[in-house]
């Protein structure tokens, strides 16, 4: 049986598979979305299917005073509230 990465969601702090969660990236320019989780750096997690996972008050404690600027990045790359954006890769 092949070992399955367990990381957690920066907002909501569930345990969840590395493969169901969105990488965010922490760049000198921003934050970059990492949909394949391999680019190099220091990453964070959350969950693309849960809304309250991308609200602004909950990325607070992870971006701080950037969290508004996260926040609406994750809607426009998720698809606004329902999380119907783009297809995220399988595993």
């Amino acid at each position: 049986m092949k070992h399955v990465p367990i990381r957690m969601c920066v907002a909501c702090r569930r345990r969840r598979p590395k493969g169901e969660l969105l990488r965010i990236l922490v760049t000198e320019e921003g934050f970059v979305i990492d949909p394949s989780g391999k680019r190099p750096g220091r990453g964070a997690y959350v969950c693309p299917d849960s809304p309250e996972c991308r609200s602004e008050k909950r990325l607070r404690r992870f971006a701080g005073a950037k969290a508004r600027a996260l926040a609406e990045a994750l809607a426009a790359y998720l698809g606004g509230e329902d999380g119907q954006g783009k297809d995220l890769p399988a595993g």
